[in-house]
């Protein structure tokens, strides 16, 4: 499991910077930095969503799986990172393209 920092305030899965859900699904498999990636388990908190998985705690270490295979930390679609961090950009804020996996680094 990968400890995961989240900033991404507008998904509703986001709990004190952390993750409500079991796991996350990172995108982006051509990607060839951080900004063509995004978490495709984002929720739009303003749409009304509620997390699917009723948080009371969030998760510090959960599951990623990722697409990216251009990422040093991609092993077979799964995250082998110890720690990444989920960050929104500035671009439609409400969406889950304004997220990004500031962790990923090129092979």
């Amino acid at each position: 499991m990968t400890n995961l920092h989240c900033d991404v305030m507008t998904c509703a899965n986001n709990r004190d910077n952390f993750c409500c859900r079991p796991e996350i699904q990172v995108s982006g498999r051509q990607a060839r930095d951080s900004e063509e990636t995004c978490c495709s388990s984002f929720l739009d908190a303003t749409e009304g969503a509620q997390n699917s998985v009723g948080c009371s705690l969030p998760n510090t270490a959960l599951d990623i799986y990722c697409e990216a295979e251009n990422c040093r930390f991609n092993s077979n679609e799964r995250c082998g990172a110890n720690e990444i961090s989920v960050q929104s950009g500035n671009v439609q804020p409400h969406s889950q393209s304004a997220t990004a996996c500031a962790s990923f680094e090129n092979r």
